[in-house]
């Protein structure tokens, strides 16, 4: 059985804490925007999404003035999932490469209880860095290929339209 990831007081430990530090400066930039946030979801769920209902429970949440979750926010929104449902705080944490122990499944050090240390190691950062990067790269990829089919289909319509006007293919 995994270790909780709350104390006795239901706060988070200490070592849940760090964790959860270094994941949010590994994903966002000083907050997330529910596209960051969904990608973020995504890396940790086998690309599934929040659904709608539970990107509206993100005002909920600590945000900045553009509505964006800051780290308060993300805290707040862990602590939530963890208080209700700490099996999938730990999926998203293996989902993360960490271990039982808050430790990175590599076996270098990593956050623990004992210590936070202000990086995670390079070879979790870049896994969790390269599963985001690719989450967005896909999106970016199908928007510009929705972009492309439907600039495609416009350009089908002009010629089409043109060939009508000067009655090309009719006899």
């Amino acid at each position: 059985m995994p270790p909780n990831l709350l104390d006795n007081d239901d706060c988070l430990t200490p070592g849940f804490e760090a964790l959860l530090t270094e994941v949010f400066a590994c994903v966002a930039a000083g907050s997330f925007s529910v596209p960051e946030l969904q990608a973020f979801v995504r890396a940790c769920n086998d690309g599934e999404e929040m659904d709608e209902e539970e990107i509206g429970q993100m005002d909920s949440f600590d945000t900045d003035k553009k509505g964006r979750m800051t780290r308060q926010g993300f805290f707040e929104m862990m602590h939530l999932q963890t208080m209700a449902r700490p099996e999938d705080s730990w999926a998203d944490l293996t989902a993360l490469g960490y271990d039982e122990s808050l430790m990175p499944k590599s076996g270098r050090p990593g956050p623990s209880s004992e210590s936070a240390p202000a990086s995670r190691p390079a070879d979790v950062r870049s896994d969790l860095d390269e599963r985001l990067a690719r989450t967005l790269q896909l999106e970016e990829d199908a928007r510009a290929a929705a972009e492309l089919a439907s600039q495609l289909a416009m350009e089908d319509e002009q010629v089409w339209r043109w060939g009508n006007r000067l009655n090309i293919g009719s006899k």
